[in-house]
């Protein structure tokens, strides 16, 4: 089980925070990112700040800021080793075995079945 370090508007307030960074790295004003990305100014401030707004708008200004690269490796499948492949090829168990049943009991008083002459 993975450690969650983040809740979702922590992380989403933390994307917002690394745009405004780049941004500001590039010596660029809001009004020309949003220009360039194609977005209103309020709505970059929007994901400057909180990190809201549509991961369209979000990605046009990862485009704007070249960073694609940055979002392109971000959920890049990890290298997996021959061990690794070894397990995940092993059959999955569906169902627990069947355990041996004893041999069963007689139901009842443990009498033998008696048919209705031999009672009499």
């Amino acid at each position: 089980m993975a450690l969650i370090l983040y809740t979702e508007s922590e992380l989403l307030e933390e994307l917002g925070h690394r745009l405004r960074w780049h941004r500001l790295q590039r010596n660029m004003l809001q009004t020309e990112l949003a220009l360039r990305s194609g977005i209103s100014v309020s709505a970059l401030k929007k994901l400057e700040g909180s990190g809201r707004g549509t991961l369209e708008n979000f990605m046009k200004v990862v485009f704007a800021l070249r960073l694609e690269n940055e979002i392109k490796s971000l959920f890049t499948p990890q290298q997996i080793s021959i061990a690794q492949l070894e397990a995940m090829k092993a059959p999955v168990r569906q169902r627990a075995r069947r355990t041996q049943r004893s041999s069963r009991k007689p139901s009842g008083n443990g009498r033998a079945h008696q048919s209705r002459d031999s009672k009499k």
